[in-house]
């Protein structure tokens, strides 16, 4: 009786070790989504400066001019105190192991080609200019290369560059709809990707798993899109999480035993 009481009591412990595992993991994905809303509400206040976080981290992105992967991730409002919501451009980010990836779209009542050279980037307050330029079949930049009055289609010979021309290992994809600009056509839209490591080398600085960063457009808008973290921090919690409750329910067994 008194050896059946206690695998009992050992089997509730790791009955209650996984659950709290199952709500660690359920928690840990989530809160990355809820932490990423309540900045993007936070970030349409007042402060026309301040930038919307684009949200959780996850993998799948691919840099070819299609940006269908795209809605599953949150969106940043990107505008110069437009009231007008269709007048609002989008901004995205995302990290994926080494790569940082950017996306953003232009709202189709803009009537002008997406001014996309410039970008500035901030790491945990560090920041630097990142320029998209064309560039040659060997990735060195193409000085005469085309960047403007481009007609319809997606354009794949850019590269980024960090401050004075540093390659940061870019990879970019740019696509035009409607080479007039029309308001009844689809606005311009841009997604790159960059080294995680190069930026951090260029920068002088470690980017840590808690690193935030923040790319805008200051010919788009004031706003930026901002992440925080990498995909290893919730799934390192999880994984820890599951471990212990795998181990509450060796104990167990071992006691039956």
């Amino acid at each position: 009786m008194k050896k059946r009481e206690s695998y009992k009591k050992h089997l509730n412990r790791g009955v209650m070790a996984v659950s709290f595992a199952v709500i660690f993991i359920v928690f840990s994905i989530m809160g990355g989504r809820i932490q990423a809303f309540a900045d993007d509400a936070v970030a349409t206040q007042t402060d026309a400066a301040k930038s919307n976080s684009s949200g959780p981290v996850t993998t799948g992105l691919a840099i070819d001019g299609y940006y269908g992967e795209w809605s599953q991730y949150p969106s940043a409002d990107i505008t110069y105190n437009s009231n007008n919501g269709y007048s609002v451009h989008k901004g995205q980010i995302a990290i994926d192991g080494d790569r940082l990836y950017v996306h953003f779209s232009m709202n189709d009542l803009y009537t002008s080609q997406m001014q996309f050279q410039f970008w500035n980037i901030t790491v945990d307050g560090k920041q630097c200019v990142l320029n998209v330029l064309p560039v040659n079949s060997d990735g060195s930049i193409n000085w005469s290369g085309q960047m403007y009055n481009l007609g319809e289609g997606i354009y794949r010979n850019f590269g980024v560059f960090a401050g004075y021309y540093t390659d940061i290992d870019g990879d970019v994809a740019f696509t035009v709809y409607d080479a007039a600009h029309t308001e009844t056509g689809k606005g311009d839209e841009i997604e790159f990707s960059i080294s995680m490591k190069k930026l951090a080398d260029y920068l002088g600085i470690n980017i840590d798993q808690g690193a935030t960063i923040t790319v805008s457009n200051p010919n788009i808008g004031a706003q930026g899109a901002t992440i925080t973290g990498t995909p290893t921090g919730p799934w390192a919690g999880a994984a820890m999480a599951m471990a212990l409750a795998t181990g509450g329910v060796f104990v167990c067994r071992r006691k039956k035993r």
